[in-house]
């Protein structure tokens, strides 16, 4: 397969809509949530509810993504040798680890000053050294497992990501590289959801997206291909709609909730469960499906290739779209508190047009000026000192 640009524009939506998510945190400018405020008060509301209210979903697209992605280009190189364990931690760390090393730093310094004005620290706690170090090696969900978000706070994926990293290699190194493989790991996941949410999502986003990749490859060579990828792309925007209305006014929630409710046991367990049940049911169904079916409007149906080639940028800058927003929202807090500005002030749709703009323009300058020269020199690095 070519290189898919649908999936790398879907990425770039996915950061997008966080930062949706994360607006709330403007409602705790003076380090606290202010005591009184309402979703319903941020810009474009009405227009944007159900982000507003379920874009951190979002963050298990990037799994299911960097499964497929992973499992595409990586499974038999690294089984056949052809990928040396030191090529690929280089690959993977000269790619995540300059932009995450940059914005721990800077997010300290701007905590460090939030603090230093307020008492408190906005959003995430940034005052542990050892969590700070365990970040700086991107270590902080593992060691130890934890659940807890600290400095950058959306890092947790990066985290995530390098361990997935690791045991996707050992798996593929020895053989465990097929669909089944996928499909067992990613059904150890949900065990482990009250365990450690965030490593859960990562093991059943990841390869669930692994399990994609097997699928797009069997459609497409199908006979009848065209007509499987057109059902599975109705099916799936008929799952998204479904997806919204369920946010919006909840009809399954209601009618699971009768039938568990005539049982006893049955209540006690939905009630407990009803929101695990609903994420691991979206991603165990909307997340892989969505990158089958954008996969296979692209190698089977050939659908809108302009527009896919030019919304490939936002997949290029989604990573820094995604670990910037948080220090933009902390110096814009910090800023706030020294202008002596109120939450109302971020209420307003222009602000939020705002804060997009120089989110965009600082990703686009991160990846153009930083990430890929930093990329470049870090990759170069064995060459040089084996010249030597």
């Amino acid at each position: 397969m070519k290189r898919l640009y649908s999936l790398d524009a879907i990425r770039g939506l996915a950061a997008l809509t966080i930062v949706i998510w994360h607006w709330q945190h403007f409602f705790a400018l003076s380090g606290h949530w202010q005591a009184v405020w309402s979703r319903d008060w941020q810009p474009f509301y009405q227009l944007l509810k159900p982000l507003y209210l379920e874009a951190w979903a979002a963050v298990d697209l990037f799994f299911a993504l960097s499964g497929f992605v992973f499992f595409w280009l990586y499974r038999e190189a690294i089984h056949q040798k052809k990928v040396k364990a030191v090529n690929f931690a280089l690959l993977r760390f000269s790619r995540l680890w300059p932009l995450h090393a940059l914005m721990l730093l800077t997010i300290a310094l701007l905590q460090a000053a939030f603090f230093a004005k307020t008492g408190s620290y906005f959003i995430f706690p940034a005052g542990d050294w050892d969590r700070f170090v365990a970040g700086l090696f991107a270590v902080q969900q593992w060691i130890p497992p934890n659940a807890e978000q600290t400095f950058n706070g959306p890092a947790w994926t990066v985290s995530v990501e390098a361990g997935l990293y690791v045991l996707f290699f050992v798996l593929c190194r020895f053989g465990f590289n097929g669909w089944r493989t996928a499909l067992v790991v990613a059904l150890c996941g949900i065990p482990l959801f009250h365990w450690n949410w965030f490593i859960s999502r990562g093991l059943m986003g990841f390869f669930l997206g692994g399990l994609a990749y097997f699928a797009v490859e069997k459609i497409r060579l199908l006979p009848n291909a065209r007509a499987f990828a057109k059902s599975i792309g109705v099916l799936t925007l008929a799952l998204w709609a479904f997806v919204v209305i369920e946010i919006l006014y909840g009809p399954l929630h209601y009618a699971l909730s009768a039938l568990s409710d005539a049982v006893p046991d049955a209540w006690d367990i939905y009630s407990e469960n009803v929101d695990d049940i609903f994420h691991i049911a979206y991603i165990f169904t909307v997340v892989p499906l969505t990158v089958v079916a954008l996969a296979l409007s692209e190698v089977v149906l050939n659908l809108f290739p302009r527009f896919y080639k030019k919304t490939t940028y936002l997949g290029d800058i989604s990573y820094g779209v995604y670990m910037l927003h948080f220090p933009l929202q902390t110096a814009c807090a910090l800023s706030a508190l020294y202008l002596g500005l109120q939450p109302v002030f971020f209420m307003q749709g222009w602000v939020m047009l705002a804060f997009y703009a120089v989110l965009l323009s600082l990703a686009s300058l991160s990846y153009f000026y930083y990430e890929k020269p930093m990329q470049a020199f870090i990759r170069k690095l064995p060459d040089r000192f084996g010249a030597k």
